[in-house]
């Protein structure tokens, strides 16, 4: 099972500033939602759209094997997703894409032991490459991003929220030791963030935080516990009713009924 997110993490929040500094608290909820709003959107109008579900399954192969975090994979997918989007790419460099967005993502959602070398990417994939196309392809891929790719995905606000996923009367109702149902959760919780990015749906037609939200509540079902609790509210800032959608789609694994930007047949 990968890690959500490493200590090295843009994101990353302490426990004890979590627990202690309630301003701090509110700042970071202010900063990441802003960050947020931020995101590039999705237009579905890649030359590329075929080959997405193959990049994806190889991005997923190598942060297993790299044993790299979710927020790595997750944020490695939003590059390519936004830079596909943006630009046709020839199929003899579709490769080359995608090792350079994981290496982003990596350089910042990794420490600096566990960021893979280019040379190892470059080995994944038979040495298709010189080091040099690396390099120059980060450079223009930065640029075109205005050198700023710390944008949260779903699963840093998992992670984010994870933190008061469980409480103590859930503990007490379930009966069994809270590294238990934490672990059974945790299980839960990284198969949602694997199934939601083969599907560019669920990162087209939803906040990240709301299917974060969403993704927490249907983990809490599938371990017998309520979908929703006040902590759960107060730190996601949705109620109930507003993740509805996200937790139909997900439980129902049908990402979307309508997506007004997709030209692919629902």
């Amino acid at each position: 099972m990968r890690y959500y997110m490493t200590k090295n993490s843009v994101f990353y929040l302490q426990r004890e500033a979590w627990d202690d500094i309630k301003e701090y608290k509110d700042n970071y909820k202010k900063v990441i939602k802003e960050r947020e709003e931020s995101r590039l959107p999705f237009h579905h109008e890649s030359p590329q759209f075929s080959y997405r579900p193959h990049l994806v399954d190889y991005l997923k192969k190598i942060c297993i094997e790299k044993k790299l975090s979710h927020c790595c994979l997750h944020l490695a997918v939003y590059i390519l997703d936004i830079f596909m989007d943006n630009h046709s790419i020839i199929p003899e460099k579709i490769l080359l894409v995608t090792n350079v967005c994981l290496l982003l993502a990596a350089k910042f959602e990794e420490n600096s032991m566990t960021i893979p070398k280019i040379a190892e990417l470059n080995r994944a994939i038979n040495n298709r490459y010189q080091i040099i196309d690396y390099k120059a392809l980060e450079i223009v891929m930065l640029k075109f991003f205005s050198w700023y790719i710390m944008y949260p995905t779903t699963a840093h606000y998992v992670y984010y929220y994870i933190q008061t996923a469980i409480t103590e009367e859930d503990v007490r109702d379930k009966g069994i030791g809270m590294r238990s149902v934490f672990y059974n959760l945790h299980t839960f919780v990284g198969e949602y963030l694997d199934q939601i990015i083969e599907n560019i749906h669920y990162m087209q037609c939803y906040p990240p935080s709301k299917l974060a939200a969403g993704i927490i509540a249907v983990s809490r079902l599938d371990i017998g516990l309520s979908c929703w609790t006040e902590q759960l509210e107060n730190i996601t800032d949705y109620k109930r009713e507003e993740i509805e959608t996200q937790i139909f789609v997900l439980r129902t694994k049908y990402p979307f009924i309508n997506c007004p930007k997709c030209k692919i047949p629902n």
